[in-house]
């Protein structure tokens, strides 16, 4: 079970440095819109060998996920842009629209390794890495059913302990997630 010693004992390996290297302080200028962070924390999410941020090439830039949220984002931002992001990505990109989500809502990160300790945590079975990929079109029920999850374990955890954070609980996943590869 996801507990206090879980994260106290997984939270720690996360090497924190990459966290610097995504610029968490640009987060409130992407929320905003501003395309250079947006960028920013994407090629941070989009980490190549040994945690590096990859940068987008010019020539696949034009044809990416992220250069069509680019275009609609003056849509997300507007009070139902939720709804409207969910829509454009219904059936494209869903690690990439699910981490857009977290970016501009303030919800939780989602990807492989969180996904395989989510259903660890729930069901005692462990995913491989390939059977906890995160597909369209089950990606937001999927995605809406975690962080349900997400915030109930996040309030369970700050009554055993109150220093505990959403980015301590995402990292702790993170790690434990990878460590089953």
């Amino acid at each position: 079970m996801i507990d206090f010693a879980f994260i106290h004992n997984w939270a720690p390996k996360y090497p924190a440095k990459y966290d610097d290297q995504g610029d968490f302080a640009s987060i409130e200028d992407a929320r905003k819109g501003d395309h250079k962070a947006l960028r920013k924390l994407t090629e941070w999410k989009n980490a190549g060998y040994g945690g590096q941020p990859v940068q987008f090439s010019k020539h696949k830039q034009k044809e990416t996920a992220f250069q069509f949220f680019l275009t609609r984002l003056p849509r997300y931002l507007r009070p139902d842009g939720r709804a409207q992001l969910r829509k454009d990505f219904a059936r494209r990109a869903p690690v990439w629209s699910t981490f857009w989500h977290h970016i501009l809502y303030g919800t939780p990160i989602f990807d492989v390794y969180t996904h395989m300790a989510w259903h660890w945590n729930l069901t005692g079975i462990i995913l491989s890495k390939k059977d906890a990929t995160i597909c369209a079109p089950a990606h937001w029920p999927t995605y809406d059913r975690y962080c349900v999850w997400f915030r109930l374990t996040l309030e369970r955890l700050l009554r055993e302990d109150a220093q505990i954070t959403e980015r301590l609980l995402d990292r702790a996943l993170f790690m434990w997630g990878q460590s089953q590869e």
